[in-house]
């Protein structure tokens, strides 16, 4: 089953198969519901660094995972000021979810399962929030 979710990570189906087999986050368990408030362009570096660390966690490379963990976060944090205003709920969710995967993969005690998960929840996430716009829409 890890094998197989970090395929559909790394060839981009994950939201999908996601949307498939689990429901998505209910505003209970977030705190607030999730909308579609982010466009792809404003998503996309994150989307892509999250594959990178995936993809440097299942080869093993730890100092690439720390890497790619970091210029995430930088990223995160550089355009907290245009997203977090859209929803503030939104935004918390998905940095506390970020944080999970970076106290897990950045301690001194790593958790590689957790961070797993947290990078996969973070996709999930953004996924969730990330409009469908029309030239998003593949034929």
């Amino acid at each position: 089953m890890k094998i197989f979710k970090i395929l559909l990570v790394l060839s981009g189906l994950m939201p999908l198969a996601l949307d498939l087999i689990a429901p998505a986050c209910s505003a209970a368990e977030s705190g607030s519901a999730l909308i579609k408030i982010y466009t792809s362009a404003e998503t996309a570096e994150f989307t892509s660094l999250a594959k990178e660390t995936l993809a440097a966690l299942a080869a093993g490379k730890s100092s690439e995972v720390v890497t790619k963990l970091t210029d995430l976060e930088t990223a995160w944090d550089d355009k907290e000021k245009i997203l977090r205003p859209k929803d503030d709920g939104t935004w918390t969710l998905i940095d506390k979810t970020l944080d999970k995967a970076i106290s897990a993969l950045r301690s001194s005690r790593k958790d590689l399962k957790k961070g797993q998960t947290a990078l996969e929840d973070l996709l999930m996430r953004l996924d969730q929030t990330t409009k469908n716009e029309p030239n998003d829409i593949k034929k």
